[in-house]
């Protein structure tokens, strides 16, 4: 079908706390459609600017337009990009898909026009379902929902040194879903099989990170799983990378449980690290064992929180979920518990202000995420004094990994300084959140500015790249 062309566009976010990461998604979806004979393209609003997408976007011809819409506040660029381009391309037919679309179906459909076909849960089959019935037939896609794991396209990467110019890792996936049910989390209760953990080879992963790392530097790449899978898995990796001779630093994100029932983890965690495990993300999410019962997060607290200290005290960057602020939470438990994770080496200003949200498409009902009336008014007001500082220890937060990547790359020097500045900042940071959460007041407005407009200045100079 020559002339039969496919627009994929990451609409713009504009969130203030948005991470700098390229279009994976999209980019998986033009691979698969170009695989299967549909010219596809992808347009990344975080790259160009509105009008010169619409110029592009209209160059290009397609006949579908797709839009990736990954929250609610993605929406707004969406429709504005639609009416602009059935204006101008009046013969193009449209589609929207993304987490939004997934986990708030019902909300999509009343925001988007009823001309606008909705794709939930993974989109490449889905997607050339819609193409072969635009095309009358043109194209076959095969008789199934989605593809298995090792059947997930090779994306051609386009943007991506843009992005590693800009400071990202190299985003890469080698799993989806998730063995838990946490009520807080969409994956859970996502649709089909989506909501099952499901890994790819680590044989494909080793081979994707071998392609990507002769290509680009630095060699530091950021697994986006919901969860990575046991840390066998995660030795094979190293195995594998080590094999090849390559020498690639990652981080990932893994489950507590699977943490502090692994047998001799500080000798694995040290052969971790040295086969490139830079940095761990676990969703602790609380230490209050009836909280996690509301969650329907079977843990065992104190066994997880030894578990990440024993992980940061052997030198991997380790970085905890949690959610300080939720229903079954009081004042003194809000402070008992800060003081808790303070000892521990893992409170942050992030932390002081983590609520419990009613995520779209999540297992809990939006009213019983509700603060307390009394314990809300005390979640306003410290949220409100330690934004700013969040604001900036937000710039730190995103930019150490780079540097934790690039100090094992290259075995200390101006990484390995670096990191120590950044967390020097962010510390002095966590330090007056820490504050204002346990004495309501005790740094003054005045003072707050001050620290996050100082931190923002020195942060900003630190993680610059170049």
């Amino acid at each position: 079908m020559d002339g039969f062309g496919v627009a994929l566009i990451r609409v713009f976010s504009f969130s203030d706390f948005k991470e700098i990461a390229e279009p994976l998604g999209a980019e998986s979806l033009a691979a698969y459609l170009n695989q299967n004979g549909v010219m596809a393209r992808v347009f990344d609003r975080e790259l160009a600017g509105f009008n010169e997408t619409v110029a592009a976007v209209n160059s290009y011809g397609p006949a579908l337009i797709g839009f990736s819409v990954m929250a609610e506040d993605n929406v707004r660029d969406a429709l504005r990009l639609y009416f602009a381009l059935r204006e101008t391309l009046p013969g193009a037919k449209f589609a929207a898909g993304g987490l939004f679309v997934t986990t708030s179906f019902i909300r999509a459909k009343a925001l988007f026009p009823s001309d606008v076909s909705l794709i939930t849960g993974e989109g490449e089959i889905a997607l050339l379902k819609l193409c072969e019935k635009i095309s009358g037939g043109g194209y076959k896609a095969p008789d199934k929902e989605y593809l298995a794991p090792d059947e997930w396209p090779r994306p051609d990467r386009a943007g991506l040194q843009k992005y590693l110019n800009a400071g990202a890792p190299i985003n890469i996936r080698a799993s989806r879903g998730c063995p838990g049910a946490c009520k807080f989390c969409a994956t859970p209760y996502f649709p089909g099989g989506l909501n099952k953990w499901a890994g790819r080879s680590i044989k494909s992963v080793a081979d994707e990170m071998e392609e990507l790392g002769k290509k680009y530097y630095p060699r530091s790449f950021n697994f986006v799983d919901d969860d990575f899978g046991l840390l066998s898995r995660v030795a094979e990796l190293t195995r594998e990378l080590n094999k090849r001779g390559l020498r690639c630093a990652f981080s990932l994100q893994l489950r507590a449980a699977a943490i502090y029932n692994e047998p001799g983890l500080a000798k694995k965690i040290i052969e971790l690290k040295e086969g490139g495990l830079c940095r761990v993300f676990i969703g602790l999410e609380s230490l209050n064992k009836d909280a996690l019962k509301f969650f329907n997060k079977p843990m065992d607290p104190v066994r997880a929180l030894s578990a990440v200290r024993l992980i940061k005290g052997l030198g991997v960057e380790t970085h905890i979920g949690y959610i300080l602020w939720h229903p079954l939470a009081t004042a003194e438990s809000v402070r008992a518990e800060a003081k808790l994770l303070r000892d521990s080496g893992f409170f942050n200003t992030k932390t002081a202000i983590s609520k419990l949200h009613h995520f779209p498409g999540c297992g809990l009902d939006e009213k019983n995420a509700e603060l307390p009336a009394e314990l809300n008014g005390y979640y306003l007001s410290a949220a409100e004094k330690i934004a700013p500082l969040y604001d900036a220890w937000l710039i730190g937060a995103m930019g150490i990994p780079r540097w934790h990547g690039l100090n094992f790359l290259e075995q200390g020097g101006e990484a390995a300084k670096k990191i120590t500045r950044i967390e020097n900042e962010l510390l002095k940071l966590d330090e007056i959140s820490y504050a204002e959460l346990i004495r309501p007041g005790s740094a003054g407005a005045g003072i707050i500015a001050c620290a996050a407009s100082g931190a923002k200045e020195k942060l900003h100079e630190i993680c610059r790249t170049a």
